[in-house]
Formats: C-alpha cells, structure tokens, sequence
C-alpha cells in the first residue's frame, strides 16, 4: 500500500454531501479503528438510516465498533462488533437492529431517502436502489 493512501486512510472522509448530518456522521466513523479506513460508501438517501442504526446500537453497548459501511449490489452493509462485554442477548439484539436497518435501506432511495427499488443494469443483480425519479434523472 502506498505511504500517502496508508496515512490518508484514517483521516475522516466526511460526504461532500453530508450537509446538517455531517457531524451525525463523524460520530459513526469515530468508531472506525484505526486502518479501516473511515469512510461511508454509499449515497445521502442512507445517511439517516446508517445514523439511527447507531444511535440504537449505541444505546445498548456504547463502546461498540464499525468497521465498515458501503452499498453493495444495491444493498447496504453495516459490518460492526459489539464490546467483548456485550452479552449474547445483547449482540442478538444489535444483530436486528443492523438487520433491520438493511432491509430498510433495500426499499429507500439511495440518492434521496424516498421510497425506492433495486435497479440493475442488465447483469442481473442490484446495482443500486433508486426511487423512479432518481433512475429517471440520468443513473446509469
């Protein structure tokens, strides 16, 4: 790995379009070890959901960490670990939680947080999740 993208990976990647949820935002990627790299791969329309997952998951273990958090095929993933201290009951219930919050992502718009649909390009599988006007507006 190059020096500078190595140095750089820590840093914050805050969305250029992160707007008034940009702190919200910092506050999930602080939990971000370092080397992970702190970014938040995916559109604006998921910037809540990916907010109040944490907010839950913080209320039953604060202490917890992320490290990852991208779209995928159209899907969002929320890759995370409890503390050690959590119990099994706890981790079950943060599993939900992320779970939850993923299959709602899977309905809502990545580009503006209305209702949406997997979209693909042909290949077969989801790219992305869209409302009609987003898919309309030129993706693609």
């Amino acid at each position: 790995m190059k020096p500078e993208f190595q140095a750089d990976r820590d840093n914050f990647h805050i969305p250029s379009d992160a707007g008034e949820l940009a702190d919200s935002l910092v506050a999930v990627m602080m939990r971000i070890p370092d080397g992970w790299g702190r970014w938040i791969a995916c559109e604006r329309g998921w910037y809540s959901i990916i907010i109040e997952i944490d907010r839950r998951l913080a209320e039953l273990d604060p202490n917890y960490v992320v490290y990852q958090i991208k779209q995928k095929c159209g899907d969002l993933c929320f890759y995370f670990d409890p503390t050690e201290l959590a119990s099994d009951g706890i981790r079950e219930m943060m599993n939900e939680i992320v779970i939850e919050g993923e299959k709602r992502a899977a309905t809502t718009c990545e580009e503006c947080g209305f209702t949406g649909v997997g979209v693909n390009k042909g290949t077969g599988f989801r790219v992305q999740t869209l409302c009609e006007a987003c898919r309309l507006s030129g993706w693609g």
